[in-house]
């Protein structure tokens, strides 16, 4: 495993995080909390050292996943850079259907920011990320009033860093957000990027190299694609949204994963698609660290096989950019 800075925050990363939104439930099917945790602990002894949460990774309400992390870090607090996430929020209906709620107040966020710290059994966060609000939507986030509180919260000692998660192509963020970068007040970003969604290498990517900002990997196995789980046919589990698709999006998307098969045969520690997506994001210098998801062990393991095996060449990035140049449009759902 090798370990990189999260940015100007100084904060030493491993390359490979660990995502929890899996150990939540919902969409990702069942779960069992027992093998969360063991999950982790197996991560930390492969010499995963970051773990992101947030409150709305659970199954119908908030906390599932906060709470399992909490269990599986006591008295092991020391040897984790640990994220949430602060924003969105699931909330039962009248006819018990989970809903997110969007609410990023101040006053959510001091809220949100204490409960958190009690799931997790903890007294300061690492890093705290506004979770993806949706664009366009005024008054619903107030970049200044956020980052202001966030940056209080950091002056009090209860957060390390401030964090801002986002979806690229939702809207116009970069726009909105470019100044909080440069000014420093935006210590971490987590975005999803992968083969099949490159877009941050031209949109974000150099703003990032500017102004030393930490960047978290997201979504770099392309929500399912990128892992040779699943075809036309699924199989989908309930609430995934690849299950709405129209076969023909599904086929089209598995051809363009399938172009990259041809990094297996460049380096010995990479043997499967989802290993060789997950080795080109971090052969990125600008990421810091990517967060697959993983449940259970055998897919903790399966996620980090391929850590040890250096970087892609430039050759080969280009190569790859090459392909993805070829098909201008990047989104997965759309």
């Amino acid at each position: 495993m090798r370990y990189k800075r999260l940015g100007k925050t100084g904060i030493k990363v491993s390359e490979y995080g660990l995502g929890t939104w899996a150990m939540g439930g919902g969409a990702y099917g069942i779960t069992d909390d027992d093998e969360s945790i063991r999950t982790i602990h197996r991560a930390q002894e492969r010499g995963i050292t970051f773990l992101d949460t947030a409150p709305m990774y659970g199954h119908k309400v908030d906390g599932r996943s906060e709470t399992v992390c909490g269990r599986a870090l006591r008295g092991r607090r020391d040897k984790w850079i640990l994220s949430t996430k602060f924003g969105r929020s699931l909330t039962l209906d009248g006819n018990a259907k989970s809903t997110i709620v969007e609410d990023y107040s101040n006053k959510r966020i001091m809220e949100s920011t204490e409960t958190s710290l009690d799931r997790l059994q903890t007294d300061y966060l690492d890093v705290l990320f506004v979770h993806t609000p949706t664009p366009d939507q005024p008054g619903l986030f107030n970049p200044e009033e956020a980052f202001s509180t966030m940056t209080r919260l950091k002056t009090q000692g209860k957060i390390r860093a401030v964090g801002f998660s986002f979806h690229l192509y939702a809207g116009s963020w970069i726009e909105q957000i470019e100044p909080f970068l440069r000014s420093g007040v935006i210590d971490v970003v987590q975005v999803g990027i992968s083969l099949m969604l490159p877009e941050p290498i031209d949109n974000l990517l150099p703003i990032i190299k500017e102004t030393d900002t930490g960047f978290v990997a997201r979504e770099s196995l392309a929500n399912g694609f990128l892992t040779d789980s699943f075809t036309i046919e699924g199989p989908f589990n309930a609430g995934d949204p690849k299950a709405n698709l129209p076969k023909g999006r599904i086929q089209e998307k598995l051809d363009k994963a399938n172009q990259f098969k041809f990094l297996l045969d460049l380096s010995p520690g990479i043997s499967s698609l989802p290993e060789a997506a997950l080795h080109w994001t971090v052969s990125m210098p600008e990421v810091s660290t990517v967060i697959p998801g993983a449940k259970n062990i055998e897919e903790l393991e399966q996620c980090i096989r391929a850590a040890d095996a250096e970087p892609f060449e430039q050759a080969t990035m280009n190569e790859i950019r090459d392909i993805q140049n070829t098909w201008g449009d990047w989104k997965i759902y759309g």
